[in-house]
């Protein structure tokens, strides 16, 4: 056979070699059809449809999750020989070796002890940790803790700071027991150091571990995706969403393609980048790093960047400016221009900056109402339990006080001696913080529909999100049964279109 003739025959037994033949490919078709028809019959495991289903499918995904955790932890040497020595020792000194080192502060009297600072540091990390996973964990479906923890948080330290006319030696944090409490400053109080560094300084820790909790909770889409793909299956939820955003017109579907385009062009600056703003479309990143098998720690460094330094921090600047004087001032400034003009204009004067005055005031006194503290500050400087007049002077800057103080009084009276003791207000003490504010223990003159309305909202928010978990989870326990079956179903189609061509052979 001539050299050339043979090249040619080499050539067309290696192409048919690399071409699936008509088996292979009708093999192929019915495992993809096999694995649509799964896909379509794990859509319906939905908690209001088929509850016990997607329930023993959340557990069993939580009881899976839990032992392959706790398994891979113990196997770990350095937990026998660090921490669980740690840890005992740390309870024998709490409970019996030297108590003492755990005692708790007593405001602008003496600090805390050094083990009691040490566990209030863990406890108050980990307490905006996992506030910022609950913002961002579920796909887009968490809650907004940033919303109703983070920024009042910013708001009550940048009051408290011009209230006492200092920060130094003021308490910035959330549980501490002196938290915002004048008395453990210090120094002269002229509002001196009343600055926006100092106040940035003040809040900036909080908002950082809030943003690495959020980092965490992108994590979830990040996994699914990259376990998908590297399971051989097809990364359903990514390439859904995809589809999905392709098919649509809207701004936002527009975003979520330019986010996947983008990262999957810049890699780590891309997820630096996309993670360093509040970007709606983020789950899209996290689930596209995954499809791609991006490194989980050039993923995770990326995004605890760009969220935990840059966003978060950019986000405290704006609050604190927001919420100081030295803006306000710039803003009454450009009211009392404005009004200027408008009444030499028109001839009437409107008193813009009377009206920004009062409405700024309206908003902090109603801000400081629902101002977060432990039960035993309303009783700072007290001696015995709070009488009628007692509770008048802790609403003595808000309207109506007499009456107010008069309903808390009937309230939390529960012994009806006429005062209210420690025991009484801790009752209405949060179980999430232990703590209360001036607005809780105030049952109002009635429920408003308003209220109502918003209390309803806010429970079907956390409903909803513990919903979507629950839903995303049980699919995902779900998902990795329906590829173990899809290899069984491949490997009976191969094994049933081998015995024919053995027949064949034969």
């Amino acid at each position: 056979m001539p050299p050339k003739a043979a090249a040619a025959d080499d050539k067309k037994k290696e192409d048919e070699k690399q071409e699936p033949s008509s088996e292979e490919a009708k093999i192929e078709a019915k495992v993809e059809a096999y694995r649509a028809e799964l896909q379509a019959e794990r859509e319906t495991i939905v908690l209001l449809w088929r509850p016990f289903t997607t329930v023993t499918l959340f557990l069993r995904y939580v009881g899976n999750f839990t032992f392959s955790f706790l398994t891979g932890l113990l196997k770990r040497p350095i937990v026998w020989v660090l921490v669980v020595p740690s840890i005992v020792l740390w309870f024998a000194l709490k409970n019996t070796l030297a108590p003492e080192l755990f005692d708790p502060p007593v405001c602008g009297q003496k600090d805390g002890a050094i083990l009691w600072l040490v566990e209030f540091a863990m406890l108050e990390a980990a307490w905006w940790i996992i506030l910022g996973v609950l913002s961002s964990i579920g796909f887009g479906t968490g809650l907004h803790s940033g919303l109703m923890f983070l920024f009042p948080h910013i708001m009550q330290v940048v009051s408290a700071a011009e209230a006492c006319h200092t920060t130094t030696g003021l308490v910035p944090w959330y549980q501490h027991p002196c938290k915002l409490d004048c008395s453990t400053t210090w120094g002269p109080k002229d509002d001196s150091t009343v600055t926006f560094l100092r106040l940035w300084g003040l809040v900036t820790v909080p908002c950082m571990l809030w943003g690495v909790g959020t980092a965490i909770g992108e994590v979830p889409p990040y996994s699914v995706a990259k376990m998908a793909r590297m399971s051989g299956g097809a990364a359903t939820e990514f390439e859904e969403e995809v589809a999905d955003a392709k098919n649509k017109s809207d701004l936002f579907s527009k975003m979520k393609i330019w986010t996947i385009n983008f990262t999957e062009k810049h890699g780590f600056f891309g997820v630096f980048a996309l993670a360093a703003w509040p970007n709606a479309a983020f789950d899209m990143c996290g689930m596209c790093c995954g499809y791609l098998m991006m490194p989980f720690w050039t993923f995770f460094i990326a995004t605890a960047l760009g969220k935990g330094v840059v966003k978060v921090n950019g986000q405290a600047i704006v609050f604190v400016n927001l919420f100081g004087s030295y803006f306000f001032q710039l803003l009454t400034g450009l009211a009392e221009t404005i009004n200027a003009t408008i009444a030499s204009t028109l001839g009437k004067d409107f008193h813009l900056q009377e009206l920004l005055v009062q409405g700024r005031e309206k908003l902090l006194h109603q801000f400081q109402l629902q101002s977060r503290v432990i039960p035993e500050k309303l009783f700072s400087g007290q001696e015995g339990d709070l009488n009628l007049d007692d509770i008048v002077n802790l609403y003595k800057k808000y309207d109506h006080s007499g009456d107010v103080a008069g309903r808390v009084l009937a309230e939390w009276d529960k012994d009806g001696n006429g005062v209210v003791a420690l025991h009484e207000l801790q009752l209405a003490a949060s179980r999430t913080d232990g703590m209360i504010s001036l607005a809780a223990l105030d049952p109002g003159k009635g429920q408003s529909l308003f209220k109502m309305a918003w209390e309803m909202f806010i429970v079907c928010l956390v409903l909803f999100f513990v919903v979507s978990i629950m839903n995303q989870l049980a699919r995902s326990q779900q998902a990795e049964l329906d590829e173990a079956k899809v290899k069984v179903f491949t490997a009976e189609l191969g094994a049933k279109e081998k015995k024919p061509e053995d027949k064949k052979s034969k």
